[in-house]
């Protein structure tokens, strides 16, 4: 079991005694605790260490795994499982949407439980068009300026991409047609029109959030069902459209994921006697037409899943297009 594919497969399915005993290499890297994600040097480390698998045509990273040096060499020697309340694989895959630049296309971040509350969280970056090279990651000087490096994996090592091989590289690609490279036409159209959407519907839309916080859908603020309501305006009033293939299928799903949740929440009533900041399922079916009080919630519940999924598909379309910008 010696490549990428393979090794990625054995950790899904957690056959770790086929893993220990490899070494790392350049497109393998184990670490036996997790990237502390609040502070600023570990989110950088994590960045450049993605990045630089990207640059190095992939790779697999493995959080919760140990190594040992065996005739110079980082050997796998040892499965660690981390504490799955301190892994959210959902604030990893966010910092490196944001930070590595172009996004990493097809990125797979996964956990593997090993115990009740413990596991193995795996990054698979695989291999990335040519046309993407080289991926960067945000640094700065001395003085604080902000700039951007190419972070190399060799071997089973990581390091920055030197000044004089950084200018040779970009002197090639200016060089290939005597212009600075770009992308074509149809790319720079999606460009904007994936700019103007999430605008529209940005990722961080607070009512978005509410329904990744999983709560109950039998009373619903009003901020939020106004929210679900304006993004169903903003897309079916929306006159451009993507024109990628893959791009414009799954907006189109999104958009009647938005409105079949709009549709959902329409059905939900003013409280008779309580504050005009939430709407609801009258409680008062509860006792009088408990059947029509449920199928309600599951209604609600159902919908707001599914948005949640097409917004999800929808987002990592985005990225695989690098229309994340």
């Amino acid at each position: 079991m010696t490549n990428l594919d393979s090794v990625y497969h054995a950790a899904l399915q957690g056959q770790w005694d086929s893993i220990l005993g490899l070494p790392e290499t350049s497109w393998f890297d184990v670490k036996s605790a997790i990237y502390a994600l609040e502070q600023p040097v570990p989110r950088a480390e994590l960045c450049k260490d993605v990045a630089a698998m990207a640059n190095a045509q992939g790779g697999l990273l493995l959080i919760g795994l140990r190594t040992e040096v065996t005739d110079g060499q980082e050997i796998v020697s040892e499965v660690k499982p981390v504490p799955q309340r301190l892994v959210d694989p959902g604030r990893y895959r966010k910092i490196l949407l944001e930070h590595v630049r172009p996004p990493v296309r097809d990125l797979r971040i996964e956990w593997v439980a090993c115990q009740e509350d413990s596991g193995v969280l795996v990054l698979y970056i695989p291999p990335q068009p040519s046309t993407d090279n080289p991926f960067v990651v945000p640094t700065t000087d001395p003085k604080g300026r902000e700039g951007v490096a190419v972070p190399v994996r060799t071997g089973d090592d990581t390091a920055w991409l030197k000044p004089a091989e950084l200018q040779r590289l970009l002197a090639l690609g200016w060089s290939a047609n005597g212009e600075a490279p770009g992308p074509p036409p149809t790319a720079l159209a999606d460009q904007a029109t994936a700019a103007r959407l999430l605008q529209l519907v940005p990722l961080d839309a607070p009512w978005i959030k509410h329904l990744r916080s999983g709560g109950p859908l039998h009373r619903v603020p009003a901020a939020v069902t106004k929210g679900v309501h304006d993004a169903r305006e903003s897309l079916e009033g929306e006159v451009v459209r993507f024109r990628d293939p893959d791009m414009a299928l799954a907006t189109k799903a999104f958009t009647a994921a938005v409105l079949e949740l709009s549709n959902a929440f329409a059905g939900l009533h003013t409280p008779l006697d309580g504050p005009l900041t939430y709407v609801e399922v009258p409680p008062e079916w509860k006792r009088s037409d408990p059947e029509r009080f449920y199928e309600a919630l599951r209604e609600n519940s159902r919908a707001a899943n599914s948005l949640l999924k097409a917004h999800e598909d929808w987002v990592n379309m985005l990225n695989e297009k690098g229309l994340l910008v």
